[in-house]
């Protein structure tokens, strides 16, 4: 049983013996990858929820903004807990990390908002636009917060 063990683990230590440079950067930059990937998803979603609800509103940007905006979110801060391995176990601490994801959300929303609002009354840059430009700034804001003050490595499950 030892020897086939030993072959085993000697297949596999040859096969991942030496990683590419595409692995070592992944497996370097993982978390943030699988962000990427997440808030890609959600983005779509927002751009979705925003072209819908700007469309029915007729123009009314703002209000188009808060429903992307808060239903995206809500299905980011669920993936979000996957990506940074962080759902606390205790009712306390889970409290605590929606809390901090929502005061988070609540400081960002304003910020996002301003972004959109200058973007479109400055610049003229049409609403989807702005949306799109807007999103780049939000995305690191976003990342950053979530990174240091909501899903602290030190509650993993």
């Amino acid at each position: 049983m030892s020897i086939f063990k030993k072959k085993k683990q000697n297949v596999f230590s040859k096969i991942f013996r030496k990683k590419s440079k595409i692995e070592k950067l992944y497996y370097k930059n993982e978390e943030f990858i699988k962000y990427c990937f997440v808030s890609f998803v959600c983005t779509g979603i927002l751009y979705l929820v925003f072209f819908l609800v700007d469309l029915i509103t007729k123009g009314n940007y703002m209000l188009a903004n808060f429903l992307s905006y808060t239903i995206s979110f809500t299905i980011l801060f669920i993936w979000d807990q996957r990506v940074f391995k962080s759902k606390p176990r205790r009712k306390k601490e889970k409290i605590a990390q929606v809390t901090s994801f929502i005061i988070i959300r609540v400081i960002g929303f304003p910020l996002d908002s301003i972004v959109l609002s200058i973007l479109i009354n400055k610049f003229s840059i049409g609403n989807m636009a702005a949306k799109v430009l807007g999103s780049f700034i939000m995305f690191m804001y976003n990342y950053i917060t979530n990174k240091v003050f909501v899903f602290k490595k030190n509650k993993l499950i």
